[in-house]
């Protein structure tokens, strides 16, 4: 089915929770494209070498030092995170625990994408870490197996089975604003497959999003205060926002 309003995201999440067998949590992922991979950032383009991943990483790491009063509390999750939350390509695959968040990423550059159909994915992070050998628990970003599954990021460590060629659901542990009001998750990918490719095909969903309706969902979307300050609370978007606004 096509998500032509809130209304329509809504009722289909309530139709997927009404199967007592397959009532997992349920993550969301916005796409002002539906034709975006559902890959993390560091395996698109030319950043899919595995060396440039550790390059830019430890680059990060070494000059990020020098400019930083704090530095995260964690240390590979802690650094990672902080990666992923200024635009460093990374192995961490964003979601949210709020289908309207979600949806606002999907149709918030619908100028820009005017042409473009969007999408929505519906993940189940606790079917995909029971098939993915982990059981349906999901891990906070500081558990060893996730770790693990960080370190290559940063540097060439011993194999560990348990988690080799493995994708993960965690919850991050590293606190700044954003992360608490995207109500953010990840998905940590120590693995070239994507979640497309799942052979259960109750892990994951797509609902498109076309691209006329992209303007008016939006609109909903700030009649229910999910607004681009809400968002990405800081001056920058706060400053934004209002230039769109008196626009």
């Amino acid at each position: 089915m096509d998500i032509t309003c809130i209304n329509d995201l809504i009722s289909e999440i309530k139709r997927i929770k009404s199967n007592k067998e397959l009532n997992y949590l349920l993550w969301f992922r916005g796409h002002s494209d539906k034709g975006w991979d559902l890959v993390p950032s560091v395996q698109r383009g030319n950043y899919a070498k595995e060396e440039i991943e550790q390059f830019m990483a430890n680059d990060f790491y070494m000059r990020a030092c020098v400019s930083m009063k704090e530095r995260p509390s964690q240390d590979y999750c802690g650094w990672i995170t902080m990666m992923q939350h200024f635009g460093l390509p990374t192995r961490l695959l964003d979601w949210s625990l709020s289908p309207l968040i979600a949806l606002f990423f999907a149709t918030n550059d619908y100028e820009k994408y005017s042409d473009k159909d969007g999408c929505i994915w519906i993940l189940r992070p606790g079917l995909l870490n029971e098939l993915e050998g982990f059981g349906s628990y999901i891990y906070p970003m500081d558990k060893y197996t996730v770790v693990d599954m960080i370190k290559p990021a940063f540097k060439t460590t011993r194999n560990n089975i348990a988690v080799k060629d493995k994708i993960i659901a965690c919850y991050p542990v590293e606190y700044n604003m954003r992360i608490y009001t995207q109500q953010s998750a990840f998905t940590v990918h120590n693995s070239k497959r994507k979640l497309t490719d799942a052979k259960n095909e109750n892990i994951l969903k797509k609902y498109i999003i076309p691209a006329k309706c992209k303007k008016e969902i939006l609109s909903e979307l700030n009649i229910c205060g999910i607004t681009l300050r809400n968002i990405y609370p800081d001056v920058e978007h706060i400053a934004q926002e209002l230039k769109d606004f008196y626009k």
